[in-house]
């Protein structure tokens, strides 16, 4: 009986692996296969001030401008059915700049050779099913859902970068571009709502990635292991007539160890370890009136718990805000945005970093032409261990970019 008991079980399996084969086949064999993208490049002009950091040295150099060039290109291949959606990405993108650079702690900063083999490339995988009101996704995610980036935002090519950040994107010190994960999502209509779970912190569990350089401060951080690292995401879209709204919660935890080589965490044993943790939130909220005027706005803040070990005196808090506005002009459109960091950098200090940009995005045939001026202050590095505060560094940009969208 017992055999007459498994064949029966392995006859209904191969049943309905039979079936479900059939349904598979037949749903993938009519999908809809689409190549959707874009690609662009800037000229610009960069100006430095005398108390800009060199990246990585804490180190002051002269008042210096320089021209820099910047390229960025998007491809996305896309296989749709009824309730299945499959994406890959590829990006490429990069900033070339002169000999005064001081850009040589990101590997988008490129001093010379070709665009592919030197500049940044990545890859993205995204798979989603829809069965009715719900919506799962996995894979590497593109950063394209709506709560996964400032609703404000305004990137459109990579700038040069100092001290490890942006001339152009820092309200992206929170972004789910390029973090793998599940996504749940349930559509109620004008709201949807889902939670995410990553296998990363995001924008970090304490301090800084292994290997890299402290924000805020001109000490690198011994190399270390970072385990167990999760951020889980409730999130929340709603549209309301003209006004959209999204917000997101984020709770990170991991674990920092020493090994046998490095052993960053003092007075603890080389197999030391200690749980490491963040959490904020981000909310966004932009209203869409006449004639493509657009006006939006974002807060968000996330804080991290300290570690004696790491010399750290005192939790790490960041806050950051951001207003934007679209305004139709002529051919074209005129866009303002403004954006604001503070970042204690786990000492007695803060640091802040301020960015405005003011952009004119003039529509020709399959794409854009935008002349931009980009301002920003950033805020002096925080030495922790003697509290000292450099000298706020003063950075500018004025580019042309063209960019074509197929």
């Amino acid at each position: 009986m017992r055999s007459l008991y498994k064949i029966s079980l392995a006859i209904l399996a191969a049943g309905f692996l039979a079936v479900a084969g059939s349904a598979y086949a037949q749903d993938m064999a009519k999908p809809t296969f689409t190549i959707t993208g874009n690609a662009g490049a800037a000229f610009s002009y960069n100006s430095f001030d005398k108390t800009t950091a060199v990246a990585g040295s804490g180190a002051n150099t002269k008042a210096f401008s320089e021209f820099g060039t910047q390229w960025e290109s998007n491809v996305r291949f896309t296989w749709t059915t009824d309730s299945f959606t499959s994406i890959v990405r590829y990006r490429i993108r990069a900033a070339q700049e002169g000999a005064g650079s001081i850009s040589n702690s990101s590997a988008n900063d490129i001093q010379s050779g070709s665009a592919y083999f030197s500049s940044s490339n990545d890859v993205y995988g995204e798979e989603w099913w829809t069965p009715g009101a719900f919506k799962v996704g996995i894979g590497k995610f593109q950063g394209a859902s709506l709560w996964q980036n400032p609703i404000s935002g305004n990137y459109k090519i990579l700038g040069p970068t100092i001290s490890g950040q942006g001339i152009n994107n820092n309200e992206y010190w929170i972004s789910f571009t390029g973090i793998p994960g599940l996504d749940l999502e349930y559509n109620l209509g004008a709201i949807q709502v889902g939670v995410e779970v990553a296998n990363q912190c995001v924008p970090s569990c304490n301090t800084v990635e292994a290997n890299s350089i402290a924000i805020g401060s001109a000490t690198a951080v011994a190399g270390r292991s970072e385990t167990n690292t999760q951020t889980i995401v409730p999130h929340f879209v709603g549209t309301f007539g003209s006004v959209q709204v999204v917000a997101d919660y984020l709770s990170a935890s991991g674990t920092i160890q020493n090994n046998a080589l490095n052993t960053p965490l003092a007075s603890t044993p080389a197999t030391g370890t200690k749980s490491a943790s963040g959490s904020g939130e981000q909310v966004g909220a932009k209203f869409s009136g006449p004639g493509g005027l657009t006006v939006s706005g974002d807060f968000a803040t996330f804080g991290e718990s300290k570690m004696t070990a790491l010399s750290e005196l005192k939790d790490r808090t960041r806050t950051s805000g951001a207003v934007a506005a679209s305004i139709p002009a002529g051919p074209g459109a005129a866009s303002l945005h403004y954006f604001t960091l503070s970042d204690n950098a786990y000492t007695s200090n803060t640091y802040t970093t301020n960015q405005a940009t003011v952009r004119y995005s003039i529509p020709v045939s399959y794409g854009m032409i935008m002349p931009e001026y980009v301002a920003t202050t950033l805020g002096g590095a925080v030495t922790p261990a003697s509290g000292t505060k450099k000298a706020d560094a003063q950075v500018s940009m004025f580019r042309v970019m063209f960019q074509g969208y197929f």
